[in-house]
């Protein structure tokens, strides 16, 4: 907006100036598509987001600041034409060495006269500040640069999270406001049920209540998603309230991936891509710009001028002459200043040093818990995923009896409302994973475009960054494999004969399967049941019978678990009987087993996991922590002729993270 605008603005109101801020804000677009995906999302964030054009104007003002100091460098070249007149003539008497006023008065200058003069002065002091202020201005286009990299990885973050609550949204609110209509149905049918006391008091109550707070769960899950699409809109800079049309997400989206890439892969990468220890680095070299500034200012002030000259003035001999000067000028009173700035020089840099260390451990952390807040996010998605299947099941076992009576139907409707709310909190569960991925690749430092391709067109750019996004999760994550079977093996069952040895491994053999857990070879098995069985002579009809296993190490010989337990059977015993023994001595070692195979995996990133063969490896990963210089991202025609690399490095010893600057 033109700057003349503001007075006409002040002048007239400011409606006309609201209504041109909606039109520029949304002019020049090109049209979404009629079903917008991830990739075109993002595309468009990139391209129309509001803040990240202004990180855009930010770096081009800081461009445009530079190409203005550099003609301080330039010496000045200045001309100037004037003119003098005056009422009457400058007469005046002079006077002989002995004192003596001459008696005629004498002028040698016009009343009128015209002066011109070309002039050309070169200060040395002004020369040394302009050029480390034009390098301190180089390094502020670096900086805004790096900070627009970081609002794209920011907003490729965002823009994953919010679609995938918008595209939940899209999907689930149709069910959600159908279910809460008969959520209210069936209460006012529970208030005449209690007026017709139809059931008892308390049920019916019961029923109510709990009706209540399943109402209260969806409505409150319900905020979320409806307000999804408008943070996307948002992000995508469309007018809030369109109606967005999301592409549907496949059941290949629906599971969660295994995170592969181990913990110093991941911090490794994030120390060599993250802007803000690059921002660092340039801000370092502004503080070094700003020292170097300060000792210049303390030398001598050296100036060179060379002019031309004429004046129209007729009495002068001369009326061209052309001038030559040097002077030098000196401050005393600052050479008692140069402690105090060699003592504020070194603060700035260990000042500078400490930020740079906050920065480095700050990108190590975030991207650690990154990756342990997505192998957590991936469990409790796992969880939603099996209680929401539960919960459909339930609903479809009730459907099928539901005109068994009024207590029933409601039933029914409190089991549709927590498959809903189970529905809900799966999908929101999957939108906060995806979020968790978007937070690692932006933890990590990945851009998903380049420089040169922000000006594509949006499905040029939505195909790249589609390809990048694919990219970066078949570098960091793998496809789940259904865990591998537990082996194990009978070893020997003593207190009965081999016959009844056998019934009892064919009862826990029955169990072993539905968990997955095999019964095989010693060769091949990873544990071996050791069995003792004693079995009591009759008495009144029933055998007392006591059983004692352990599971112990096939390779090792260790004794991992031991339990007995006792039961009477029925005289006399027959081979079914036998058979529920191995089948209770395995609900038992399977109880021990779930620790093995069922543990929660948030604490620590998988150690030494290494991606599938198909995972390309991402750019710039062959970075190696230990003590070589870490390069800060240049560009050629701002870098300066003489660069001070930032280091950061791990000490072999597995120290803490270091920091220096080398010349």
């Amino acid at each position: 907006m033109k700057s003349s605008h503001i007075y006409w603005y002040s002048y007239f109101g400011l409606g006309q100036l609201a209504t041109e801020s909606r039109e520029g804000l949304f002019a020049g677009q090109e049209s979404p598509s009629a079903s917008m995906s991830l990739q075109e999302a993002t595309a468009r964030a990139i391209r129309y987001y509001a803040d990240f054009r202004l990180r855009q104007m930010e770096e081009v003002l800081a461009g445009a600041q530079l190409d203005v100091a550099r003609f301080d460098l330039l010496p000045r070249l200045t001309t100037s034409l004037g003119y003098t007149s005056r009422n009457n003539d400058a007469f005046g008497f002079g006077f002989s060495p002995n004192g003596q006023v001459a008696t005629n008065p004498s002028a040698s200058s016009e009343r009128s006269h015209t002066t011109l003069n070309l002039g050309f002065s070169w200060n040395v002091l002004d020369f040394g500040v302009s050029y480390f202020r034009a390098k301190q201005l180089a390094d502020q286009v670096l900086i805004a640069r790096e900070r627009r990299h970081k609002a794209v990885q920011i907003l490729v973050h965002d823009v994953r999270h919010a679609w995938f609550r918008a595209e939940a949204a899209q999907r689930l609110l149709p069910e959600i406001d159908k279910l809460l209509a008969e959520i209210e149905t069936a209460l006012e049918k529970t208030r005449i049920i209690e007026n017709r006391k139809l059931l008892p008091p308390a049920q019916i109550i019961s029923l109510r209540r709990g009706l209540v707070e399943l109402q209260q769960q969806i409505s409150f899950r319900r905020q979320e998603l409806a307000q999804a699409q408008i943070e996307l809109a948002a992000l995508v800079n469309i007018p809030p309230g369109t109606n967005l049309v999301l592409d549907g997400v496949g059941p290949e989206w629906r599971t969660s991936m295994d995170l592969t890439a181990d913990a110093g892969r991941l911090e490794a990468t994030a120390l060599n891509n993250r802007p803000d220890l690059t921002e660092e680095g340039y801000r370092a070299r502004v503080s070094e710009s700003e020292a170097k500034k300060a000792l210049l200012s303390l030398l001598p002030n050296l100036t060179f001028d060379l002019g031309s000259n004429y004046d129209s003035n007729r009495f002068l001999l001369n009326k061209s002459w052309s001038s030559a000067g040097l002077s030098v000028a000196y401050n005393l009173v600052k050479v008692f200043s140069i402690p105090a700035t060699n003592r504020n020089a070194e603060a700035q840099r260990q000042v500078d040093d400490a930020r740079r260390f906050a920065v480095a451990m700050a990108v190590l952390a975030q991207t650690r818990i990154a990756a342990v807040r997505y192998m957590l996010l991936a469990h409790e998605h796992g969880v939603w995923q099996e209680a929401a299947r539960d919960d459909a099941q339930i609903v479809k076992l009730l459907e099928s009896g539901a005109n068994a009576g009024v207590d029933t139907e409601l039933e029914l409707i409190r089991a549709k409302s927590r498959a809903m709310a189970s529905n809900i909190n799966r999908d929101l569960s999957f939108a906060n994973l995806q979020g968790v991925v978007g937070q690692l690749f932006q933890s990590m430092g990945l851009d998903v475009v380049d420089d040169a391709q922000l000006k594509n067109p949006i499905a040029d750019l939505s195909k790249t960054v589609g390809s990048r996004l694919e990219e970066f999760r078949r570098s960091l994550f793998t496809e789940r494999a259904a865990p591998a079977a537990i082996r194990v093996a009978m070893g020997p069952v003593s207190g009965i004969d081999p016959a009844a040895g056998a019934l009892l491994s064919e009862g826990m053999d029955r169990i072993f399967k539905t968990a997955g857990v095999r019964l095989s070879d010693p060769s091949e098995a990873s544990f071996r049941v050791a069995m003792r069985v004693v079995i009591q002579p009759p008495r009144s009809g029933n055998q007392a019978a006591r059983l004692e296993f352990r599971v112990i190490e096939s390779k090792t010989g260790k004794e991992w678990f031991d339990s007995e337990f006792k039961t009477t059977l029925s005289s006399p015993v027959d081979d079914e009987q036998v058979r529920v023994l191995g089948e209770a001595a395995a609900y038992r070692i399977l109880v021990w087993m779930s620790g093995l195979r069922g543990a929660v995996a948030g604490a620590e990133p998988p150690p030494n996991r290494k991606p599938s063969a198909e995972a390309p490896e991402l750019s710039r990963l062959a970075l190696t922590l230990d003590g070589a210089p870490y390069a800060l991202r240049m560009d050629g025609e701002l870098a300066h002729a003489t660069r001070t690399p930032l280091s950061l490095w791990v000490p072999p010893s597995g120290g803490a993270v270091g920091a220096e600057v080398r010349p």
